[in-house]
């Protein structure tokens, strides 16, 4: 039986200042795993080994959020972009410093990828992933097998599919407790000159439904949604935002404690803006990817609604 996609496996800012950008988040909230480097196969049969990046990842119940950025510029520069291959962080930063990564969960990466082949697509064989991770009991090695596409297939972002083998490295319940009040992954919001056709390619990959609401094209992928818009309707999801290209991956949201949230915030002395019944940092103030809080099990975003601004 095919167990198809569940949600997101994880989400990912890359940035030129790892220590700058998880200091910028901590002060928004979120808290973060000890640094880790992420650890992939250079050519097909090779065993994985570590490349010059870093990353230290907020962690939800449902998957997390990972920042991500060069560390050893040295090696990096050593590794050809066609051994990089999905993991190659260049070309994105170049467009502009935030959310790039996204990368869908399932439990049957097999079942997928055989589906995927079965229905005219052209994903990679499945290879390995890992990277050792601090436990309580010492130092551990998380492993997880992923799926990838031609690196034109998907511009929004960059996107495959993972099956953890190691959930519970992955996602240790002492990094869950943020301070304000986050729980669960529960959307990411792609803008883009042809939401029709994104909406398609990415229901196609997880063989969902693609629903309309207002402005708003939605794959709901289980315990996440995937939200696509098109450039000039952004201000009606995100007040105040602007995309600065297209394909723009505008930010992402969590459940979360409202009155928890805001309160932290203020404390902070952080800006934000209540929306719709939700709350927003804009990109400005998050490295790059606004960040929205809303309840659990909230109705999803409206097309049109007025906020109110929170200095």
């Amino acid at each position: 039986m095919v167990e198809g996609i569940t949600g997101f496996h994880h989400l990912g800012i890359i940035t030129r200042s790892l220590g700058d950008t998880v200091s910028g988040y901590e002060r928004l909230g979120f808290v973060f795993t000890p640094m880790s480097f992420p650890e992939f196969p250079l050519s097909a049969g090779e065993a994985p080994q570590t490349v010059g990046v870093a990353n230290r990842n907020a962690v939800f119940r449902n998957g997390y959020l990972e920042m991500l950025g060069v560390i050893d510029a040295t090696r990096w520069a050593s590794i050809s972009t066609s051994q990089r291959g999905p993991f190659d962080i260049d070309k994105p930063l170049q467009k502009y410093e935030g959310l790039h990564v996204m990368h869908f969960e399932t439990e049957d990466i097999d079942g997928v990828h055989a589906k995927l082949i079965s229905d005219g697509l052209r994903p990679s064989a499945i290879r390995p992933f890992q990277r050792l991770v601090e436990t309580p009991e010492g130092t551990d090695l998380m492993r997880a097998r992923c799926i990838s596409f031609a690196s034109e297939a998907n511009p929004e972002a960059l996107f495959q599919i993972v099956q953890h083998e190691t959930p519970q490295l992955a996602l240790q319940p002492r990094f869950m407790t943020h301070r304000n009040g986050a729980l669960d992954l529960s959307a990411a919001i792609l803008c883009v000159e042809d939401p029709a056709d994104v909406a398609a390619r990415y229901a196609h990959y997880s063989d969902r439904h693609v629903e309309h609401q207002g402005s708003l094209l939605i794959v709901n992928l289980g315990t996440a949604r995937l939200v696509i818009i098109k450039r000039e309707h952004l201000p009606v999801l995100l007040p105040g935002e602007t995309a600065p290209i297209t394909p723009y991956f505008a930010g992402f949201t969590v459940t979360a404690d409202l009155d928890l949230a805001s309160t932290f915030l203020n404390h902070q002395a952080i800006p934000f803006r209540s929306h719709d019944g939700r709350i927003i940092i804009s990109a400005g103030d998050a490295f790059g990817s606004a960040i929205v809080f809303e309840r659990p099990q909230a109705s999803r975003p409206a097309a049109i609604a007025r906020g109110s601004d929170h200095e």
